[in-house]
């Protein structure tokens, strides 16, 4: 069978970063959603970098923003090249794979890992882990470009993988794991001990870090996955779990299925049956952290970035398999389906942006900047997609279309936890646990008056 030409992967990359562009400037504000929102907004408003959790990759998808809102653009033009920052990225890397290194498996590797598997995260973006293991794809062929220079690392040369490693492993902690997993089946011999001293190091420097600095929210969820590692790892052996979990993955990650049957095919005709076994551990291990913390029952955003890691396991074999036609056929039938699917969802939260926009031209009408909205004036499925960020993307929208600028936040955040007692006139409702004085909104772009919050709609 031939394998693909350079030309055939560079147009398949090129065809498959043209929709990407085209969907995040069509979609720019949907792709704003919940936590993209989140990032975005604290760019704008301090005009500077926002990392939590010590996750500084997302230094990197917020750079376009920053750099955009301390030139004072226009709020809709920072909003679309905060869109366009999150593909911009991949692509740089995929050139460099395509160009630099000649890594051709690396390029297509990375352009799957915008498609597979993903349907509804693709409105939030700036997802850490994302950009870590787009990055960790990127170490691993720049590692290889490094080889075929040199059989022994340059100083210069093990900084830079440092860096990148760095980045990898600060990105989230399932990170580290597909690190390893990935030096196992393609770097596990003498000659690349180097890599697995800086790797080792740097995770010995990471634990000692999270030791000293880790983050209420980061221990809640290692106390929570305690929790449900003592409570329900036996129940994954009943044939009633293991059914519900084949039909959940065969309805949301049919895509899966198709390229682990490639690669279990490639470790057999390799012969290569010790990296078989690590391949199918490590989907394995990934399949059963996710099920401790979130049995396979509903699907939505988070939980599709929670499935990542097992996305990039499953795809992880092509990095050193040879590609052939067909399977490169298979992959652009597959990648066309899911930017059809990517495309559905990016119109079903246009209509969101619809009501918001009508919203926002209501609270024009009557005097003062905040405002509170009910599940029936929302109707039930727009009032759950929301979310808690709604407080601020309101903000954001009419910052950007409208001539007052206001926030309209669910009558449910209002009084979640008493806010609507802890609030002060001067305070912005920011998001449910978090009470902002409006002081500290920029004033260039989020400025609102002083007051109360009010129903948006009189009864």
């Amino acid at each position: 069978m031939k394998v693909v030409n350079p030309k055939q992967i560079a147009l398949f990359c090129g065809l498959a970063f043209l929709f990407l562009l085209i969907f995040a400037f069509h979609f720019f504000f949907e792709r704003l959603n919940s936590d993209a929102g989140y990032y975005f907004f604290h760019a704008v408003n301090t005009q500077w970098f926002h990392v939590e959790h010590g996750r500084f990759v997302l230094i990197l998808a917020e750079l376009l923003p920053v750099l955009s809102s301390n030139a004072h653009l226009p709020l809709k033009a920072v909003a679309i090249l905060y869109s366009l920052n999150h593909v911009l990225f991949f692509a740089i890397l995929v050139y460099l794979c395509l160009y630099k290194f000649k890594n051709y498996n690396s390029a297509i590797l990375i352009v799957m890992l915008q498609f597979i598997g993903i349907k509804f995260s693709v409105l939030t973006p700036q997802f850490e882990l994302y950009y870590g293991l787009g990055l960790l794809i990127f170490t691993f062929a720049n590692y290889q470009y490094f080889l075929q220079k040199s059989a022994s690392l340059t100083a210069t040369q093990i900084i830079k993988l440092g860096i990148l490693l760095i980045l990898v492993f600060t990105s989230h902690p399932m990170a580290i794991f597909c690190t390893f997993v990935g030096l196992a089946i393609f770097f596990l011999n003498k000659s690349n001990k180097n890599i697995w001293i800086l790797s080792f190091i740097l995770l010995i420097l990471y634990m000692a870090w999270k030791k000293w600095a880790v983050s209420d929210y980061e221990k809640s969820k290692f106390d929570g996955f305690k929790n449900a590692l003592e409570f329900r790892l036996i129940g994954f052996f009943n044939f009633e779990f293991i059914s519900k979990s084949i039909k959940f993955l065969m309805t949301y990650y049919w895509d899966c299925f198709i390229i682990f049957a490639f690669g279990i095919y490639q470790f057999i005709k390799g012969k290569t049956y010790f990296k078989a076994i690590i391949y199918l551990v490590s989907i394995k291990m990934a399949l059963l952290v996710i099920w401790l913390m979130f049995p396979p029952e509903t699907m939505g955003r988070y939980i599709e970035q929670v499935y990542f890691p097992f996305v990039f396991l499953v795809c992880v074999w092509l990095f050193e398999y040879p590609v052939n036609r067909i399977f490169l056929l298979g992959v652009v039938l597959i990648i066309v389906m899911r930017a059809s699917g990517i495309w559905e969802t990016g119109k079903t939260f246009q209509k969101r942006t619809q009501q918001m926009a009508n919203f926002v031209e209501i609270a024009q009408q009557p005097s003062g900047s905040k405002f509170f909205v009910t599940e029936r004036e929302m109707g039930s499925d727009m009032y759950e997609k929301g979310n808690w960020s709604y407080g601020f993307e309101t903000l954001i929208y009419s910052s950007m279309y409208a001539k007052k600028k206001v926030s309209i936040t669910k009558d449910e955040d209002l009084y979640y936890n008493q806010n609507h007692l802890k609030l002060q006139t001067t305070d912005f409702l920011f998001r449910p646990f978090e009470i902002m004085p409006s002081q500290t909104l920029n004033q260039h772009y989020f400025k609102i008056e002083d007051g109360n919050y009010v129903p948006l709609i009189k009864p």
